[in-house]
């Protein structure tokens, strides 16, 4: 018989999927789920931990140990506090804390030099600590359905920020340092008392996408050129007259889809 690169192929993916089902799985395959599975791992191995919505309380020394955690999943559980040696883990990426309750994030968050996306969804959030700009890593940042009404200048050392959703909160306007995050792909604003869009918006030069549904706007800057990357605008539940639609259009050309 002809042996092939081919043939070589599968017999290394073979081979290598017989070790894994006969001594033990990559250590992040597949993510732990309970505080009683963790106990029985090598806390050193876990690379991803989802406790969302459980009712096992979190006692003191719980994420001790977990020195290759990247993705933690704490959403809708109930917590009085965040245990502190969360703020210690050295290489946790993903942090999510949706539906917890918080009435505020503490200052530990800084210390995540490592994060890059970061959940709060549906929390009682009125303000961001101004420690969260030590989390210079932060790509994804995610507060949709709190109380915010501004963010912290503080923030713009978030320099690689990409996606930033801002849903159903109290911003009036655009946070000002919105304006230094010049990677941000990414902005939604939905359902927010807005009632316009600061002409610098327009100029950020990566964004893609905007989403202002739901909010009090009746028209745009007049000058809309700067947005050449732009390629999904949502205005849709704002009260634009027809006349200032047909002047965004017109701006914005077929390249971009607009949703009225």
């Amino acid at each position: 018989m002809k042996v092939t690169p081919l043939f070589w192929a599968w017999a290394a993916c073979a081979l290598c999927a017989g070790c894994f089902d006969n001594q033990r799985r990559p250590p992040d395959a597949t993510p732990v789920t309970s505080l009683a599975a963790l106990a029985a791992t090598n806390r050193a191995e876990v690379a991803r931990l989802y406790l969302r919505g459980g009712a096992e309380p979190l006692e003191k020394g719980c994420f001790a140990g977990l020195t290759g955690l990247r993705q933690l999943d704490l959403s809708e559980r109930k917590l009085a506090a965040i245990p502190e040696e969360i703020w210690t883990l050295p290489a946790l990426e993903h942090l999510y804390l949706a539906w917890t309750g918080l009435n505020a994030l503490p200052d530990g968050v800084g210390r995540l030099k490592t994060l890059t996306y970061l959940n709060l969804d549906g929390n009682k959030l009125s303000t961001l600590p101004e420690a969260l700009a030590g989390c210079t890593a932060l790509r994804w940042l995610r507060v949709n359905e709190n109380a915010l009404t501004d963010l912290p200048a503080a923030l713009n050392a978030c320099a690689d920020l990409r996606r930033f959703y801002g849903r159903r909160n109290r911003f009036v306007a655009v946070p000002a340092v919105v304006q230094s995050w010049t990677r941000l792909e990414d902005l939604l604003m939905d359902q927010n008392p807005l009632t316009e869009i600061p002409d610098w918006l327009t100029r950020l030069p990566n964004l893609k996408s905007a989403s202002f549904s739901g909010c009090r706007l009746t028209r745009l800057p007049d000058d809309l050129s700067g947005w050449r990357a732009l390629d999904s605008l949502v205005l849709s539940g704002c009260p634009i007259p027809p006349e200032e639609m047909k002047r965004i259009r017109a701006a914005l050309g077929d390249k971009v889809a607009i949703v009225f």
